[in-house]
């Protein structure tokens, strides 16, 4: 999967800025409403229960410029991309030669506030591993460096379902040093499965109908999926590659996210 995330990630430099090498900022406003500034929303992380917005929040990406990059803001520069294990059908594709479809906002039909666009996807049919989207947060010409986020508590976005019968919970989930092969530390071959690779970090985000605040704190998330022991170790904020948000086989997934952010 570490070169698939690598290609789909120089696949959206290069729509967006024409070239991509070998792997190797702050918005004026944060459009928090409806339970904004510290009151409970509907929406959640990992941990359930009500959720409380942080009233200062670093904001990753608004979506409101309508392209694939983040916000250059913080030492960040990453793009969105969709990835999917090729067996169903998802929707922005995964880019490629055949289908050269870059992963950019979409325009609410109904505004939240003020956000008039958000990233939209869904798809179905997928049997293997299942599908997701997100995008690098040190990832300059494409490719693959890590990012320091050891200043933030966690991290917060608005979600909501665009069908309603879609699934209601989604994996967030974190790729660092240690999980993905670009930090030379997992194992690759499967044969390792005290550590192997692509067991991100992850957490659970449950999705409604209505807009609601999702708020993770990094110490909920954790590795321990497919055949790993959980390690009950913390998450190296040191050393993060992406922010990821997927679901797996055998799901229908219909998502909106928007304003994707950091508190500390």
């Amino acid at each position: 999967m570490a070169k698939r995330r690598a290609a789909w990630m120089c696949a959206a430099w290069t729509l967006t800025a024409g070239g991509c090498t070998t792997l190797v900022g702050l918005d004026d406003s944060y459009h928090l409403v409806d339970g904004a500034g510290g009151e409970a929303g509907a929406g959640g992380g990992g941990g359930g229960g009500e959720v409380v917005v942080p009233t200062d929040v670093e904001l990753i990406d608004d979506m409101e410029d309508g392209d694939s990059a983040i916000d250059e803001a913080g030492g960040r520069v990453g793009y969105w991309y969709s990835f999917n294990d090729g067996t169903g059908t998802q929707t922005p594709p995964v880019y490629s030669e055949e289908n050269p479809v870059g992963f950019v906002p979409e325009a609410l039909a109904e505004p939240r506030g003020e956000s008039t666009m958000a990233m939209h996807t869904f798809g179905s049919g997928f049997t293997e591993w299942g599908a997701g989207f997100g995008f690098a947060l040190n990832g300059p010409d494409g490719g693959l460096l890590v990012y320091d986020a050891s200043a933030y508590s966690g991290i917060v976005f608005w979600a909501k379902l665009g069908e309603a019968g879609a699934a209601t919970t989604m994996k967030v989930n974190i790729p660092d040093k240690t999980s993905d092969p670009a930090g030379g530390l997992c194992d690759e071959s499967g044969e390792d499965v005290a550590n192997p690779c692509f067991d991100d970090w992850s957490s659970t985000a449950r999705l409604g109908t209505e807009w609601a605040p999702v708020v993770i704190p990094f110490e909920e998330f954790a590795r321990g999926g497919g055949d790993a022991e959980q390690t009950g170790e913390d998450i190296d904020l040191t050393g993060l590659f992406a922010i990821e948000f997927g679901f797996t086989e055998g799901e229908d997934f219909d998502v909106y996210i928007d304003d994707v952010g950091f508190y500390p």
